[in-house]
């Protein structure tokens, strides 16, 4: 059953945003399979909000999802005080799994969190730190959800599969939209990225892109940026393969 949690905070983040001129042709991949993704069931229920404290009646939100039963993978910038100019204290931090208009699945504190040590918070993010724009949250309580894998895919795969992403938008805070069918291609110049057709709203960052139809759902990649030219859309992904490996270590623990 969903718990009601009253007073839950709408927080605000506004996406980081370049343009990569040469490269916002996208071709149209998205596939034509119907499939029934309800936010009141799995994979959707292990999405949630990343809320964080920025200050004295001041807060921010971003989207993770949950890798495992203490983990959650989000965007590293979500975590950045920009306020402050510092990374958040871990107890700043807040992850609601399945939230929905004031009730919830499971909630944690954090306790700790890792990211990529050679990622910087810039403005404009620069396409070298969008690459590495990832984090692993490690929570205080164990959340008895069934988390999603992160799977490195090879860009073939990715660039032919369906992709499913979904996130808490700034603009409609309390509920989850989901988006189907995104199109999606890996590139590796200037970094390597994934750049996708599914929409990003300021409150998306850090959410998962979702490959289904071969089994179950597995994270591909999470959404970190947007393009400055909405009417050319591509987003920018962060691929599974940068924090793959920082995922398996972190679980191992």
């Amino acid at each position: 059953m969903m718990q009601a949690r009253p007073h839950l905070p709408s927080h605000r983040w506004k996406l980081p945003v370049f343009a990569i001129a040469a490269l916002l042709q996208l071709p149209s991949t998205a596939l034509s399979q119907g499939i029934r993704l309800e936010p009141t069931e799995w994979p959707l229920t292990s999405v949630g909000r990343v809320n964080v404290i920025t200050g004295a009646g001041r807060r921010s939100h971003c989207t993770g999802t949950l890798v495992g039963s203490h983990h959650v993978l989000t965007a590293a910038h979500c975590l950045f005080n920009v306020t402050r100019g510092t990374w958040a204290h871990p107890t700043s931090i807040h992850f609601v799994a399945g939230y929905a208009k004031g009730e919830f699945k499971a909630h944690s504190l954090a306790a700790s969190y890792v990211k990529s040590e050679e990622f910087e918070v810039t403005t404009p993010l620069q396409p070298a730190m969008a690459s590495r724009d990832w984090a692993v949250i490690e929570l205080a309580e164990k959340i008895d959800l069934k988390p999603i894998r992160v799977q490195p895919a090879s860009e073939g795969g990715v660039a032919s599969s369906r992709i499913v992403r979904a996130g808490y938008r700034g603009d409609r805070a309390h509920v989850l939209t989901v988006q189907q069918d995104c199109s999606v291609r890996p590139t590796s110049t200037p970094a390597a990225l994934l750049l996708h057709t599914c929409s990003s709203v300021s409150g998306e960052s850090g959410s998962a892109l979702l490959r289904v139809g071969n089994g179950e759902p597995e994270i591909v990649g999470i959404l970190v940026a947007r393009s400055k030219h909405e009417s050319a859309t591509p987003s920018l992904a962060v691929p599974s393969s940068a924090f793959a490996a920082a995922v398996k270590t972190t679980l191992s623990r």
